[in-house]
């Protein structure tokens, strides 16, 4: 095969394209049909193996935390995917950003129901991932693993999955150009005025601290906050990161994932502002008013699902 000035394999194109993204470490579990990919591994690249996909996926997804930045997650098929459903699961609460790269069949075997097949590879991972697609060529491929890599850090950030046929490592593409996108969300100016106003104004606030303060690196901010108004801090029920130091004196504790429970700690305050913190994350049946009576709702998320079902303010 002959190739252009202009063209490379699938594979060096995906490679190009992580090592200029600074992604070259790689966790994974691979199997047969993810030789392909890692023939001729570079040496500027690093392989961390786990012996269970599972394991592979968590591994990722703490690294990805420790370092904010994405990662690349290599798994096998569909039994390989599969195995990781449960991580999946724990990757999209956690808005880690993993871009799963899970091998398939040959193209020329796929009609022919083959071993190892991965049937309806797109809908596997399905819901616990934010998008996942399988090229329709193989000189897509590398275009559709820089569109996951944007899409895995797009707020709110979740682990994105892209299918490759075994044998589009070996095909020709062309490179991927660098793209820098935005993953800045903002308030709008005129509601976070209003949120302020009306805090300045509250007598008794109160604040929720949820995992997307230390996301975001801003623990120290919303410390400040609360000392600023003298505000009692309450973890987000089943909150999965620390946002908010448990040894501050303002610091209340965790809130409990019961509609009632909560109702009933946060009486007596006239404003309850939730930041990066859905409201409520419930865990037992309940019923009856999602806050007590008279207080005002605030929140402050980067996901507009969250916003969407929150019971008012």
């Amino acid at each position: 095969m002959t190739r252009s000035h202009e063209t490379e394999t699938v594979r060096e194109a995906v490679f190009g394209l992580l090592r200029a993204e600074g992604m070259t470490t790689v966790f994974g579990n691979p199997g047969s049909l993810e030789l392909p990919m890692l023939r001729d591994f570079p040496d500027d690249f690093r392989y961390v193996l786990g012996l269970q996909e599972s394991v592979v996926v968590a591994m990722a997804d703490g690294y990805a935390q420790a370092t904010h930045r994405p990662v690349l997650v290599n798994l096998h098929s569909a039994a390989g995917v599969g195995h990781a459903m449960g991580a999946l699961f724990t990757a999209r609460r956690n808005r880690t950003p993993l871009v799963v790269v899970a091998g398939q069949q040959a193209r020329s075997l796929l009609e022919g129901h083959p071993y190892l097949l991965s049937e309806d590879a797109t809908v596997l991972p399905r819901p616990y991932v934010k998008l996942s697609r399988e090229p329709a060529r193989a000189e897509d491929v590398p275009a559709a693993i820089a569109r996951a890599r944007h899409l895995a850090t797009a707020p709110p950030a979740g682990p994105v999955l892209v299918s490759v046929p075994s044998d589009d490592w070996d095909r020709p593409a062309a490179p991927v150009a660098l793209r820098r996108a935005s993953t800045t969300v903002a308030a709008d100016p005129a509601l976070l005025a209003r949120a302020g106003e009306a805090l300045a104004r509250a007598a008794s606030p109160v604040l929720i601290a949820g995992s997307g303060v230390d996301r975001e690196g801003a623990v120290a901010d919303l410390v400040a906050l609360a000392e600023a108004h003298r505000a009692p801090v309450w973890a987000e029920p089943m909150s999965h990161r620390c946002a908010f130091p448990e040894l501050h004196p303002l610091f209340a504790g965790f809130l409990p994932p019961v509609r009632e429970d909560i109702v009933r700690t946060l009486t007596g305050h006239d404003l309850v502002l939730s930041v990066g913190a859905p409201v409520f994350t419930y865990h037992v049946p309940g019923s009856g008013p999602h806050l007590p009576p008279g207080a005002d709702l605030f929140l402050l998320t980067d996901d507009p699902e969250q916003a969407s079902w929150c019971p008012s303010g």
